[in-house]
């Protein structure tokens, strides 16, 4: 609960604060002088302690990104942040990117291979069954030979 402007500063809600004036009230804070930062504080204190904030961010600022990022990546929509660069290895760098895209690249290659495969496959299955029909038809009508020549072009390593 809030109290004063000590609160301010002895809870760390100085962040809070700040989003809360610029996101709600569209108003900068260095801009404020001494009074009106007070008189805000003390509208931002009333919705903290009566809990009618538009939203949870302004009671924790933290834990609402660290919530929300978990969320992101949970949902692999999108991957966490890249973290701010220590190491200048340019060359290093754009070696092991060409490497990744290079992987990618072969992934999709084996991908797009395995469906081609599979449209072929559901068509030799479909000229199967079409073969299969055929062969019932066949031995329904007497011609027995004809039955017999499409069996040994459904089982080639079957010997009659």
């Amino acid at each position: 609960m809030l109290q004063n402007q000590e609160d301010l500063l002895n809870q760390n809600k100085r962040p809070e604060f700040t989003a809360w004036l610029a996101e709600i009230k569209q108003v900068n804070l260095e801009s404020l002088p001494n009074w009106e930062e007070k008189q805000m504080f003390k509208e931002f204190m009333e919705d903290h302690n009566t809990a009618t904030f538009p939203s949870k961010k302004y009671y924790n600022i933290d834990a609402y990104y660290r919530r929300k990022m978990e969320k992101e990546i949970k949902k692999g929509s999108k991957k966490a942040p890249e973290t701010e660069r220590t190491v200048f290895n340019d060359e290093e760098q754009r070696r092991l990117e060409l490497l990744r895209e290079r992987e990618r690249y072969k992934e999709e290659q084996v991908e797009q291979l395995k469906r081609s495969m599979q449209s072929g496959m559901a068509q030799a299955m479909k000229e199967q069954a079409q073969l299969k029909e055929e062969m019932a038809y066949q031995y329904k009508v007497g011609n027995h030979e004809a039955a017999a020549a499409i069996q040994r072009r459904l089982d080639p390593d079957v010997a009659m």
